[in-house]
């Protein structure tokens, strides 16, 4: 714990647990309108947004929540960089160490959540003749997905649990991370900088990876910037700053949405700067844009603000944990729910629409925050020890 005049380095960010819990939990409410697709197959412009629970005031969550997984990639980036890379660059923590950890904590629930979509999967082809939004469910997947390889780029298409496919792009960024700190490169800023545009242009070609290693390191230059407020000792001022910068970004965020004035500026002056560009094609311009700018500004705003509102003001309490700890488990879990939502409303002859209800979707969240946590308290954490008992000495365990 790095501790100075005025600000101590708290041991644990409570409130980047908080974050990434809310994050996840934005992602079912992303999700939601799966749904509704026609025939469960995914076509443009083939869900009924408008009429999606309490859509006037979640709308943003339900057009924009896939930026949601750019947030646990650089929360990934933070705190890998904060807690592993001098680590694994001094040798205290060796590969076989820092992918036992890894697997320890991932691998679990992802072998059983896959287990468990691809038998909900071939009950819902035998009763409804379609998989459930997801259609590449065959056995080629199935082995990309028992090796966290089933977004590497040599897939054919999104396969069996839908979510996980992050949770894929996150064991090459481990992978990455783990080669860049052991060859000590990790302090070099440059190098830092340059992965994010190559992150951006992967990204541009389709290559989820790239998403990735754009929002990764960003978030390793976050941790960065707040090692370098530390060090200069100025912790209190750049929250004062940076905190009011992010409410000021996010009440940027909310209006430019809701009120669509700038977006129709920008995509004005984008035809005018290029006469022959069709009006789609400069509105999906400026989603890329205003998408690249969340990226860049809001969310690492936020990131910094929560991390230093902890340096000045003091660890948040525990319980603010519990969201962090429950998100993998909201994250895997609530695409399998779906499924069994599905086939248990075929089963009783139950209208889909029932769905729209703010009630149902309330109640759907409620249950999958409930079961995260059993998951999480009564599953991950005693297979995680298990297997970390299993494979390393007793020290190496009682030092993690």
């Amino acid at each position: 714990m790095m501790e100075t005049r005025n600000q101590v380095t708290p041991a644990y960010f409570h409130s980047l647990d908080a974050f990434r819990g809310i994050a996840a939990i934005i992602v079912i409410l992303f999700h939601w309108q799966v749904f509704f697709y026609p025939g469960d197959v995914f076509v443009p412009e083939g869900d009924l947004n408008p009429q999606l629970p309490l859509y006037p005031y979640l709308s943003l969550f339900y057009t924009h929540g896939m930026l949601s997984v750019d947030i646990f990639f650089q929360l990934s980036g933070f705190i890998f960089f904060w807690l592993y890379s001098n680590a694994i660059a001094s040798g205290k923590i060796n590969f076989k160490k820092f992918s036992i950890y890894r697997i320890s904590r991932l691998y679990p629930l992802h072998l059983v959540t896959l287990i468990a979509v691809a038998i909900l999967q071939a009950i819902m082809y035998r009763r409804m003749g379609h998989y459930f939004f997801i259609q590449y469910n065959d056995i080629y997947h199935f082995c990309l997905n028992l090796l966290f390889m089933q977004n590497w780029g040599v897939e054919v298409g999104p396969s069996f649990n839908a979510p996980s496919w992050s949770v894929s792009v996150e064991i090459f960024l481990y992978l990455l991370f783990f080669l860049i700190c052991k060859l000590k490169w990790h302090t070099n800023k440059m190098l830092l900088l340059l992965l994010i545009p190559a992150g951006a242009v992967m990204q541009h070609y389709d290559i989820l990876i790239g998403k990735g290693v754009f929002s990764f390191f960003l978030g390793s230059l976050l941790y960065y910037t707040y090692s370098y407020i530390l060090q200069q000792n100025k912790a209190r001022q750049y929250f004062k700053i940076i905190g009011i910068l992010t409410i000021i970004l996010w009440t940027l965020t909310v209006i430019f949405y809701y009120y669509p004035f700038f977006e129709q500026i920008c995509n004005y002056g984008i035809i005018r700067l290029n006469p022959n560009i069709s009006p789609d094609k400069a509105a999906d311009i400026y989603g890329v844009i205003r998408n690249l700018l969340f990226r860049v500004t809001v969310a690492p705003c936020t990131i910094l603000s929560l991390v230093l509102l902890e340096t000045v003001r003091g660890q948040l309490h525990r319980r603010w944990a519990l969201l962090g700890n429950c998100s993998y488990a909201i994250y895997l879990l609530h695409f399998p729910l779906q499924i069994v939502t599905v086939l248990l409303m075929q089963q009783f002859h139950l209208d889909r629409h029932l769905l729209l209800s703010p009630w149902a979707m309330i109640l759907f969240v409620s249950m999958v925050f409930l079961l995260s946590m059993a998951v999480f308290y009564y599953f991950e954490q005693p297979a995680q020890d298990k297997i970390r008992q299993a494979t390393l000495s007793r020290k190496s365990v009682l030092a993690s």
